[in-house]
C-alpha cells in the first residue's frame, strides 16, 4: 500500500480525481477531491503513473515509500472543437448512456435515505495570487501578510448535520453542532452543503442561487461539446471514462465547464468538477463531487466541495492586490439507503438548529470530522475568536442580521429605516423615526411606534403598535396598531407584504399622488394552520377624509347623502397558501426557503355598518397568485394574476385604482402598469394579468459585458358599478380590456451592489392614445441582489 497527496507545483492547490496506475498495469485509484490517495498491489509497488487533464503526464518512483507529496506542473493546451467529427465523437456515446440511466443513479430518486455531514469552511488568500505574492521581492509588509496566511486563515466554520429524505420531495436537515469563529452565539448558521446541489443529476443544477443547465440533461448533446480526454480501469474491471464539457461555440446559455468521469458499472458519475462556463465576474465558483457505491448498490455522494474566488473582497498591500477565497467542504457519512422513514417524521422546517449546536465539545466534534484541526485552523479560532470578543463580533452580527431587514439595532430597541425618510407624490419629502423593542427587551413583546412630516402636505402623521408572540413556531401572535397616516386611494394590500423600499415592486410609491389622511384602529390574531397555510384574523376601523374635493353620493333608504369623509368598519380574514414553502428554524427566527410551487393569497373582508360608526356594507375579495420557474435554454418566467371584487358602493378610496405606474421615464416597478397613468383607470371588480421573462444572458453572451433581456406584457380588465356615485374625480374603466407589452435590458452596468438598465413599454388596443409617442413609457431598472 501507497498513500499520499498530489498537488499542483506552484499554488500547492490539491487536485482532486487525478488518475494513478500502478506499476505497468491498466489499473489503479485515483485522487479524492482533497488530492489524497490510498492504492494497494498484490505486487511490490515500484512505480506510479500519473496523468492528469491540463498538468504533464508524470511516473513517480516509489523507492521503498509509503507516504508520497507529489507536485504537477500544469500545461496550456485545448483541442479544437473541430478535432471531433460529427456522429463520430466517442463522447456521445458513454453521455447517451448516462442520460439513459439517469433515474437509476440519481440517489434523489431513491424512496429514501439518511446520512450525516460534516461540513467545514475557510476563507484565505487565493492560491494563484499568492503565487504572485511569492514571486515579488520581499519587503516587510509583504512579509508580515505571508507569515499571517502561514499560520493562520481569516475565518473558519464549521457545522455537523444529520439528514433525512423521503421521495419524492419530503427532506429535513437538522444542524446538531455549529462553530463559527469569532463568534460565540452566531445568528444565521452557514451551510456549506447548502451551496450546490447535492445530486449532478438534475437537468438544473443549482449553485450558489443561480441555475445552470446540466450536461448530462435531454438535449445536451446539441449544446455542450463533450471530448474524451482518458480512460481508467478500477480493480473491479470496470472502466472509468474522464469526458471534458462546456457550451459549443456560438451558444448562448448558462452552461458549465468542466470533467466527468463516468463508471461503467451502471453508467453512474463517479466524479464531478464543474464551474460557469463564463467566468471572469467578480465571483467565481467550482465545486466538485465525489460518489461511491453504498453496500455495493447504489451511487451515492461522499464529498463536496465549494471553492469561491472573491474578486470583490481584496487584501492590498505594496500596489499588490491578493484576492480572497473561500474554500468549503462537505463530507458525507453515516450513508443509510431506503431506511423506514415515515411521513408524520418531516414537517415544513426543512432545516432546523438545535439550541446547544454552538456549545458542543471536541470530543463531539471528533466523532465527525474527516481529519483533526490542523495548527492552522486551531490558531485561526484562537485568535479570530480573541478578536470576535474584544471587538464583539456577535452584536456585529446581529447588527448586520436587522440591517438586512430594514432595521437598526440601538440597546433594546431597533429603528424602524423605513420610517426615516420615503418620498411620493402627495407628501413629497418626508422625514421621520419609528422604532420598536427588539429581542434584549422581550422575545414576545414587541412595542413600537413612529411619527414623522410630510412637506408638501404639510401634515405629521404618527403611530403605535404591538405584537405578542405566543408560540413561536406555530406562528401563533396578535397584534394591535393605532396610526393616522396617508394611504392609497384604491390600493390593494396583502397583509404580509414587504414595505422595504429596495424591493423593485415598491418603487411604484414614488409615483403615488393621490392619498387619503386615515385614522387607522386595527387589532388581528395570525397563525399556521394545516401544513402550508397563514391565517390572518382582522378587525380594523378607519376613518378616511376625501382627497381633494372629491365627494361620494351615499344612498340609503332612497335618501342620498354627500360625503367627503368616510367611516369603514371591517371584519377579515386572509389567507396565503404557500404548498411545499420550507423553513429554516433557529433559535431567534424562522427564514423562508420558498417553494417550487404557486403561492396564492386570498382575503375576505365584510363592511360592518353601525359598527363602530361604520357607514358601508360591502363585502370585498382579493385574489393574488405568483409562480416562478426557470425553463432550460430558455430563462425564468414569473407570472402573476390579481383579481377583486367589490359588492356594496363605496367610495374612491377603497375601491381599486388600476395599479398604474406612468412617467415619460422613471424606475421600473414590476407587477404594475408602466403605462398606464396615475388613477387613470376605477373599478369594483377587475381581474390582471403580469408575464414577466428573464433570459438571463442568453441572447447577449459576452465575455465580460453580458446584459439580461427581458420581456414583458401585462393585461386588465375591469368594471365600475355607479360611476356617477364619485364627484370631482376624472376617472376612466376597464371594460375593454388594457393591454401594453415591452422589453427591458438589466445589467448594462453592473456594480454589484446593484445592476442598472434600460426598457420600454407600449400600450396599445382600446385604451391606447392617438400618438404613438403618449403610448411609450421609458423605464430604469435597478436591480439588487439580495
Amino acid at each position: 500500500m501507497v498513500k499520499g497527496k498530489i498537488i499542483d507545483d506552484k499554488t500547492d492547490a490539491p487536485l482532486a480525481f487525478v488518475n494513478i496506475l500502478v506499476n505497468e498495469s491498466k489499473y489503479g485509484s485515483s485522487t479524492d477531491i482533497d488530492g489524497k490517495f490510498r492504492v494497494f498491489s498484490h505486487d511490490p509497488i515500484r512505480q506510479l503513473k500519473i496523468s492528469y487533464v491540463g498538468y504533464q503526464d508524470t511516473t513517480v518512483k516509489v523507492n521503498g515509500q509509503d507516504s508520497l507529496l507529489i507536485k504537477l506542473k500544469q500545461i496550456r493546451y485545448e483541442l479544437p472543437e473541430v478535432a471531433v467529427l460529427p456522429g463520430k465523437n466517442p463522447a456521445h456515446r458513454i453521455i447517451r448512456n448516462v442520460i439513459e440511466n439517469k433515474d437509476i443513479n440519481d440517489p434523489e430518486k431513491l424512496s429514501s435515505f439518511s446520512y450525516t455531514a460534516y461540513d467545514k469552511m475557510y476563507f484565505t488568500i487565493d492560491r494563484d495570487t499568492l503565487a504572485k505574492l511569492d514571486s515579488l521581492i520581499p519587503d516587510t509588509s509583504m512579509q508580515r501578510i505571508r507569515k499571517f496566511i502561514d499560520e493562520k486563515h481569516f475565518f473558519m466554520m464549521e457545522t455537523v448535520t444529520e439528514r433525512k429524505y423521503m421521495a419524492p420531495e419530503r427532506n429535513h436537515e437538522k444542524v446538531t453542532a455549529s462553530r463559527i469563529s469569532g463568534f460565540k452565539d452566531p445568528i444565521i448558521v452557514f451551510m456549506i452543503s447548502q451551496m450546490q446541489s447535492t445530486s449532478f443529476y438534475d437537468d438544473i443544477i443549482e449553485i450558489m442561487g443561480e441555475n445552470y443547465i446540466n450536461p448530462i440533461s435531454k438535449g445536451s448533446l446539441n449544446k455542450y461539446f463533450f471530448l474524451l480526454r482518458d480512460t481508467a480501469y478500477t480493480a473491479a474491471n470496470d472502466t472509468v471514462f474522464i469526458i471534458s464539457y462546456r457550451p459549443r461555440k456560438g451558444t448562448h446559455f448558462d452552461g458549465m465547464k468542466g470533467f466527468l468521469s463516468i463508471n461503467s458499472n451502471g453508467w453512474a458519475i463517479q466524479n464531478v468538477i464543474a464551474r460557469p462556463a463564463e467566468s471572469g465576474g467578480m465571483l467565481e465558483i467550482k465545486i466538485q463531487q465525489m460518489y461511491r457505491q453504498v453496500d455495493g448498490k447504489h451511487w451515492f455522494p461522499v464529498q463536496l466541495n465549494t471553492d469561491l474566488k472573491m474578486r470583490f473582497v481584496q487584501v492590498s498591500e505594496s500596489d499588490v492586490n491578493l484576492n480572497m477565497i473561500g474554500v468549503g467542504k462537505s463530507y458525507i457519512k453515516d450513508i443509510v439507503l431506503n431506511p423506514d422513514l415515515v411521513a408524520r417524521e418531516f414537517s415544513n422546517i426543512e432545516v432546523e438548529i438545535e439550541p446547544d449546536a454552538y456549545r458542543r465539545k471536541e470530543d463531539y466534534w471528533g466523532q465527525y470530522r474527516a481529519d483533526s484541526l490542523t495548527a492552522q485552523e486551531k490558531r485561526t479560532y484562537t485568535f479570530i475568536d480573541s478578536i470576535g470578543e474584544e471587538y464583539n463580533f456577535d452584536e456585529i452580527a446581529g447588527t448586520v442580521d436587522a440591517l438586512m431587514t430594514g432595521e437598526i439595532p440601538w440597546g433594546h430597541i431597533n429603528l424602524d429605516m423605513d420610517k426615516f425618510i420615503r418620498y411620493n407624490d402627495y407628501e413629497g419629502f418626508y422625514l421621520g423615526l419609528g422604532a420598536h423593542t427588539n429581542d434584549l427587551f422581550s422575545r414576545h413583546l414587541k412595542v413600537g411606534g413612529f411619527w414623522g412630516y410630510g412637506f408638501k402636505d404639510k401634515t405629521a402623521k404618527y403611530g403605535v403598535n404591538a405584537d405578542l408572540n405566543l408560540w413561536r413556531r406555530h406562528d401563533l401572535k396578535i397584534g394591535f396598531d393605532y396610526s393616522w397616516n396617508a394611504t392609497e386611494s384604491g390600493g390593494v394590500h396583502f397583509f404580509d407584504e414587504s414595505d422595504n423600499l429596495l424591493r423593485p415592486e415598491n418603487f411604484r410609491e414614488l409615483l403615488i399622488k393621490r392619498m387619503n389622511m386615515t385614522e387607522n384602529i386595527s387589532g388581528f390574531l395570525q397563525f399556521k394552520a394545516l401544513k402550508y397555510l397563514t391565517v390572518n384574523l382582522s378587525m380594523a376601523r378607519q376613518y378616511k377624509e376625501a382627497f381633494g374635493d372629491y365627494q361620494f353620493i351615499d344612498l340609503k333608504d332612497g335618501q342620498g347623502f354627500l360625503r367627503d369623509n368616510f367611516v369603514f368598519t371591517e371584519a377579515g380574514i386572509s389567507l396565503r397558501y404557500a404548498y411545499k414553502e420550507t423553513f429554516l428554524q433557529t433559535a431567534r427566527s424562522k427564514v423562508s426557503l420558498g417553494t417550487d410551487y404557486p403561492i396564492i393569497w386570498l382575503q375576505y373582508h365584510k363592511g360592518l355598518s353601525e359598527v363602530f360608526d361604520g357607514q358601508f356594507d360591502y363585502d370585498r375579495f382579493d385574489l393574488k397568485i405568483e409562480e416562478s420557474f426557470y425553463s432550460k435554454y430558455l430563462g425564468k418566467t414569473t407570472l402573476r394574476l390579481m383579481a377583486g371584487y367589490i359588492d356594496g358602493d363605496i367610495p374612491y378610496c377603497n375601491l381599486f385604482n388600476g395599479n398604474g405606474s406612468y412617467r415619460k421615464f422613471t424606475l421600473n416597478a414590476p407587477f404594475s402598469f408602466a403605462t398606464m397613468r396615475m388613477n387613470e383607470f376605477l373599478s369594483n371588480r377587475y381581474v390582471a394579468f403580469y408575464f414577466y421573462h428573464d433570459f438571463d444572458n442568453l441572447i447577449f453572451g459576452g465575455k465580460r459585458f453580458k446584459p439580461e433581456l427581458a420581456i414583458a406584457t401585462n393585461v386588465a380588465f375591469g368594471a365600475l358599478n355607479n360611476p356617477g356615485d364619485h364627484l370631482n374625480v376624472n376617472f376612466n374603466t376597464l371594460e375593454k380590456g388594457y393591454y401594453e407589452s415591452g422589453f427591458l435590458v438589466n445589467k448594462l452596468l453592473d456594480l454589484k451592489l446593484y445592476s442598472l438598465g434600460l426598457g420600454a413599454f407600449y400600450r396599445y388596443g382600446p385604451y391606447s392614445f392617438d400618438k404613438a409617442w403618449d403610448n411609450v413609457a421609458l423605464r430604469l431598472s435597478l436591480k439588487f441582489p439580495f
